[in-house]
This record gives structure tokens, C-alpha cells and sequence, in this order.
């Protein structure tokens, strides 16, 4: 039975009828599909900064908050579910910079999902220093291989209390 899953999965990495057909009858999708090359490969990162306001009403220095990267060890690269923290946030981040190109409304963007899921995920985060709000920024940093990547700010939150 396992021979046949295998087989199965490897007719159906290429684009075929008798693929077609396959995943057709396929109803509880037990046959994996593996794209390790993207057809339009991603071409920019998201880097999530965060500052905070003291007591005394001073701004801390901007400081990046790491994704979920894999530890190193060799299980990592084959399974590595803080990858699906990593993930969650990039969504996050592109459904937000994505809605605030459509919507004007300040107060419409901060009762959005992915801006709610954003701002918690900062609040969370340790301050180095007493903190009393809390305010994040998206940055996008372009990768090419042609020219030199210069990061740009593509969002700014408004300072939220914490508590």
C-alpha cells in the first residue's frame, strides 16, 4: 500500500491529465504536491520592528523582532513547526500592507484582524526598558541580485497603552 502512495506522488508532481485525474478522485488530499520552485519566487522580506514609550514619556530605539528561524539542528530542515509561527506572521504582515493601500480609515485598519494579530504578537514581546504603549512598524527590504536593497517603511502603527 505504501509502494502505491509513492507512486501515486511521484506521477502527480508534474502537470499531466493522468495527474489531473488522479488528484481528482483524491477527495481527502492524501497525495502531496511539492513546488520547491515558485512560479513567481518571492522577491522581499518583512521585517517587523518595535519601540516602546517609558513612563517618562521617552521613545526607545526601534528594535527588530526575530522570526522563528530553525535552530540548526538537522530535523529543522524537514520538520521546524516554529515555522508556522513565521509564516503567520508574514501573512499578517502582507494582509495589512495590503489593506491599508485599499483603506484610508486609520480606525478602520486598527480594528482589522491582521493588524489586532500584529499588535499582540508586540505587545507580548519583552521591553528592555518599563513600558507603558507599545507601537510597531513594517518594514520591506527588496532582495535582487542586480541592484543594492534599500529598506523602506511600508506601514507605522499608532502607539497603543500596555499594560
Amino acid at each position: 500500500m505504501c509502494s502505491v502512495w509513492i507512486v501515486l506522488t511521484l506521477v502527480c508532481q508534474g502537470r499531466s491529465r493522468v495527474a489531473a485525474a488522479i488528484r481528482r478522485h483524491d477527495v481527502f488530499g492524501l497525495i502531496p504536491l511539492w513546488t520547491f520552485f515558485a512560479p513567481t519566487p518571492g522577491t522581499q522580506d518583512y521585517v517587523l520592528l518595535r519601540r516602546c514609550r517609558t513612563a517618562d514619556g521617552r521613545l526607545t530605539q526601534w528594535r527588530e523582532l526575530g522570526g522563528a528561524d530553525a535552530t540548526g539542528q538537522p530535523l529543522c530542515t524537514v520538520w521546524n513547526p516554529a515555522r508556522r509561527h513565521a509564516k503567520a506572521l508574514l501573512d499578517a504582515a502582507q494582509s495589512l500592507l495590503e489593506l491599508a493601500s485599499r483603506v484610508g480609515r486609520p480606525e478602520e485598519i486598527e480594528l482589522s484582524a491582521p493588524y489586532l494579530a500584529l499588535l499582540a504578537h508586540v505587545s507580548a514581546q519583552p521591553c528592555s526598558e518599563e513600558a507603558c504603549a507599545t507601537q510597531f512598524a513594517l518594514v520591506i527590504q527588496k532582495s535582487s541580485a542586480y541592484e543594492e536593497a534599500v529598506p523602506a517603511v511600508a506601514f507605522v502603527s499608532s502607539l497603543h497603552e500596555i499594560d
